[in-house]
């Protein structure tokens, strides 16, 4: 007793370090049974931390335009209304997806009405009528728009580019500061998406540590910052960085 009472904050310290040793082990194998089990309960309780606690409050400078199912549909609409619209006569003319000059015309009055910068999210890789127009919309507004791109990797994991096409945006397309990557890597353990990469390399797509001479490749994220001026807060690794996540409904999405 007199030698643990002697040395009690000694043993605590040790005791504490190895747990601590042994989560930070379990984060960087979690493919080892034993070493990922404490990092599982770590990670259970940052997620019920996430769900439960306060979350990110919402910026008011973000605005969502979603297509929802009666805009896909297209309600009914008068002569005059599809007559005096150009948008209304593209959309009426054919079932989704439209002719890509809508897009264009979209771009044109986002930005007209005060956007700093229009974010496509969804890809562009087939060809489709009305490209000629949407990529002049998209160069003649090159610093205010971003279009998506997306890494996909067949079960022989052969990785395919999905970019938009190059009557859009002439290739590299990925290069491009108009074009960033929409992939969310899921966590190795459990499979849950909690973090978002800002960069990559074609070597961390093949599995291996990127080199100081690779092309790097930005997300969708990333893109937009540098389009508004910030840039300098991307984070210039390559390893994920936690969501902050707002309330669920946060950002209500009015249908185009």
């Amino acid at each position: 007793m007199h030698w643990l009472g002697r040395y009690r904050l000694l043993v605590l310290a040790l005791i504490c370090v190895f747990w601590t040793g042994l989560i930070f082990l379990g984060h960087f194998f979690p493919d080892v049974p034993f070493l990922s089990t404490p990092w599982r309960g770590e990670q259970s309780f940052e997620d019920l931390l996430r769900k439960e606690g306060r979350k990110t409050a919402a910026s008011p400078d973000f605005v969502f335009l979603g297509l929802d199912q009666s805009t896909l549909q297209m309600p009914p609409l008068t002569a005059e209304e599809v007559a005096g619209n150009r948008a209304f006569q593209l959309m009426t003319e054919r079932p989704f997806p439209w002719s890509r000059e809508v897009w264009a015309l979209l771009l044109d009055r986002l930005l007209g009405a005060g956007a700093r910068v229009v974010i496509f999210d969804f890809l562009t890789n087939p060809p489709n009528n009305g490209d000629a127009a949407f990529h002049a919309a998209l160069d003649r507004h090159r610093d205010k728009v971003v279009l998506g791109a997306n890494f996909e990797f067949s079960n022989d994991n052969q990785r395919q580019e999905i970019t938009p096409n190059e009557a859009l945006i002439p290739p590299p397309q990925l290069l491009d500061d108009r074009v960033g990557f929409v992939n969310f890597w899921p966590d190795p353990i459990d499979g849950k998406v909690r973090a978002l990469t800002y960069q990559l390399t074609d070597r961390q797509l093949m599995g291996f540590p990127p080199q100081p001479n690779e092309e790097v490749y930005e997300s969708l994220s990333a893109r937009a910052l540098a389009k508004i001026g910030r840039g300098n807060d991307v984070p210039r690794d390559f390893r994920g960085h936690m969501i902050r996540f707002t309330e669920p409904g946060a950002f209500a999405s009015p249908a185009l």
